[in-house]
């Protein structure tokens, strides 16, 4: 494991914790963000069984999966956010269903096949040391023929933020562009690994499993001061989902969604999907 990498996401979630769920109160992430998010969680979800959210952080998901009845367990490097986690899961009366465990994702403490299904959301994959250890380690605490859903940070959109940026450094872009990974500046002071669609499917080919979807979460739609007249009407916030989940699947533009989301199932064969 990478220790500074670790020391500077554990240093980020300590001094954001306490604020970290208000940020994505915006109506433009509830709305849209979370709403897509879920969509390509619940269809995925087990019956029963046991469930690891990998940085889990304070519960977003957590509290919805243990509200279907699910046990879970909240793997995340950050104390802080755990310790917001369980303030969360007093009030929802869900300590019963909802474990709370700090470790690193890179090296997780718990055996193979322990898992029914297993979420990374929220960009752990991204902001890891390693996401080939990361992924490694989802893959081998998952039982066989059981899913996954991870959320990451997307490389065409970063470049084009960057691009457009008014303080555009193009040497800059060629070396995210070329090494796949950024320095998110202050407040983050961390590293965060970018993925292409094809990309994310070849990791995740490479680490037993099936990939079933790999989703752009929005893809049309940039939130932006004028925009917020949307969110204030219930009709024009229907019809706005509706546009992105028209778009969300679509293999000519998927990679240009603010994240990427990818939905696979662990296989016992390894190597057997060809990279698109």
């Amino acid at each position: 494991m990478d220790k500074e990498q670790s020391s500077r996401i554990m240093s980020f979630y300590k001094k954001t914790a306490k604020q970290y769920d208000k940020e994505y109160e915006a109506p433009h992430f509830k709305e849209v963000y979370d709403k897509i998010t879920w969509r390509y969680i619940e269809p995925y979800l087990p019956k029963r069984g046991i469930v690891l959210d990998a940085g889990g952080g304070t519960a977003k998901w957590s509290i919805p999966m243990a509200k279907k009845g699910l046990k879970v367990i909240i793997y995340d490097i950050s104390k802080e956010m755990l310790r917001v986690a369980s303030q969360k899961l007093r009030e929802e009366n869900l300590e019963n269903l909802v474990s709370l465990v700090q470790g690193d994702i890179c090296q997780i403490s718990f055996l193979n096949n322990s898992f029914d299904f297993v979420l990374a959301e929220g960009d752990p994959i991204s902001y890891c040391s390693s996401p080939e250890k990361a992924v490694n380690e989802l893959s081998r605490v998952l039982k066989q023929d059981c899913s996954i859903a991870a959320g990451v940070d997307s490389l065409y959109a970063i470049l084009r933020r960057m691009l457009n940026s008014e303080q555009v450094n193009l040497d800059e872009v060629h070396t995210v562009f070329n090494e796949k990974r950024i320095y998110a500046k202050s407040p983050f002071d961390f590293n965060c690994w970018a993925f292409t669609p094809k990309d994310l499917r070849r990791l995740f080919t490479k680490h037993k499993f099936k990939v079933i979807k790999i989703v752009g979460k929005p893809i049309m739609f940039q939130h932006r001061p004028e925009t917020d007249f949307i969110f204030q009407d219930e009709e024009k916030n229907k019809k706005l989902l509706e546009i992105e989940l028209k778009f969300c699947e679509n293999t000519d533009i998927v990679g240009y969604g603010g994240h990427l989301h990818v939905v696979a199932r662990k296989s016992p064969k390894k190597g057997h999907q060809k990279d698109e």
